[in-house]
């Protein structure tokens, strides 16, 4: 993999997008786990900028698929993924996306949480610390639904080699993945 970095060992943030997809890539720092959950920064560099977040995720994720590729129900993950505000580092990533979305640069305020559902893109026994996984996220999925909240994108974790990969599914989304990681006092979508 040949990623281009700052000058601080910082993964430029959009370099993988491509014509009409916003692909996100991030160093990992920080890696800690308990029990129940792995806990890192994210940091990527945009216009000279460090941007960045902090992520929980179950650890003992598992493949959602069977051999059939049929959806194992017990492999779906409320709550899978979270993502943390971290400071003026996550502003800017907002902002950022907000502006690779094409929609506008106004600064914007990260949530202070954020949670996923989450289903590995796999199947059968999973290593998240020792295995590249690839997730697809769901945002404001619960109950009651609103189509118009909702948004999905994918979410490549690959801990051993300390990158993450979150790259949009669908443009469709990109208005809702915004409202959803924007404070609302900031909220201008």
């Amino acid at each position: 993999m040949n990623l281009r970095m700052d000058k601080h060992g910082n993964p430029i943030l959009d370099q993988y997008s491509e014509e009409g997809f916003v692909d996100l890539t991030f160093r990992i720092s920080d890696l800690s786990g308990d029990r129940k959950y792995f806990r890192f920064h994210l940091a990527a560099a945009h216009q000279q900028q460090v941007v960045g977040m902090d992520v929980q995720v179950v650890k003992g994720i598992q493949g959602g698929f069977d051999a059939q590729m049929d959806l194992v129900k017990n492999h779906v993950y409320r709550l899978g993924v979270r993502f943390f505000r971290s400071g003026p580092e996550s502003d800017r990533l907002i902002s950022a996306i907000a502006e690779l979305y094409g929609q506008g640069d106004l600064p914007r305020k990260m949530v202070n949480e954020e949670t996923f559902t989450a289903i590995a893109l796999h199947q059968g026994r999973l290593d998240l610390k020792n295995e590249a996984v690839k997730l697809k996220i769901f945002g404001q999925d619960g109950e009651p639904f609103n189509e118009d909240e909702y948004y999905e994108s994918f979410f490549n974790i690959d801990l051993p080699n300390g990158f993450v990969f979150w790259n949009e599914k669908d443009s469709d989304y990109r208005l809702p993945l915004l409202r959803g990681l924007t404070a609302q006092s900031s909220a201008n979508c």
